[in-house]
């Protein structure tokens, strides 16, 4: 049987998550080659759009030479700045393991793409967004809607990370691009932000919930929640910067 040639590309440090992501739905697939940023697979098809549904890498080339780029989003209209790549935001969705009855909490919203992606993809019960920015939410809402997302299924609102009018532990997970300190705001503004995290996820998640976090400011992360458990799941390469995602647990 002849098999076709398709090469995926992908942000280095994230092709265990390519990998499963390629696997799971295309199980038939020959992996011929993986490198760091790209993977070489053969299947049975060649009809290269059939991979539209895979999230996790960024492109997809047939032998041709056609491309198509898997992280475009078409409800992702609106933009902010130091926004997350959408195929990170779904692979951050993949280390959280969400499931259709979680409740999930995304305090640096941006414009909405890890809570859109939890919704669409994963489809979990409920996302709650939020930010500081008012044009954050203006954007989040515009691409909710773009989504066809149905408002029941989220909450969105303008706040400060220390002024969250949240009060019930129903979170199961808390997955979040957090401010670097780099493109947008400074250092010192983290550490106030990252503390406050800290006491929100204690008094927010539940028991057994997860927070997902992608951050430059590791050694900080590392200090701020010195008393949960808390493991270095993978570093990524994105735009030169080198972030880490954080998998964090309540410890027992």
């Amino acid at each position: 049987m002849y098999l076709s040639m398709y090469t995926l590309k992908f942000l280095p440090g994230t092709k265990d998550y390519v990998l499963r992501d390629l696997m799971s739905k295309y199980p038939e697939s020959k992996v011929v080659k993986v490198s760091e940023g790209s993977l070489i697979f053969q299947y049975k098809d060649n009809n290269i759009e059939i991979f539209r549904n895979l999230l996790s890498p960024t492109h997809i080339e047939d032998s041709s030479g056609r491309i198509l780029n898997l992280s475009r989003r078409p409800w992702r209209k609106d933009f902010v700045s130091a926004g997350i790549n959408p195929s990170l935001a779904y692979i951050l969705c993949m280390i959280a393991d969400l499931k259709s009855e979680d409740i999930l909490l995304d305090p640096f919203c941006g414009s909405s793409t890890i809570p859109i992606t939890g919704i669409k993809y994963f489809n979990i019960k409920k996302s709650i967004s939020s930010d500081i920015s008012g044009k954050a939410i203006d954007s989040s809402l515009s691409n909710f809607q773009k989504a066809g997302i149905p408002t029941r299924r989220y909450k969105l609102f303008k706040s400060d990370i220390s002024e969250l009018k949240l009060n019930k532990r129903n979170i199961d997970k808390i997955v979040s691009n957090l401010p670097f300190g780099i493109r947008v705001g400074s250092h010192d503004k983290n550490e106030k932000i990252y503390y406050e995290l800290e006491k929100v996820a204690e008094k927010l998640l539940r028991k057994r919930g997860v927070l997902v976090l992608l951050t430059q400011e590791k050694t900080l992360l590392r200090k701020v929640f010195k008393n949960w458990k808390i493991e270095s799941v993978l570093c990524v390469n994105e735009g030169g910067l080198l972030p880490e995602v954080f998998k964090i647990r309540r410890k027992s």
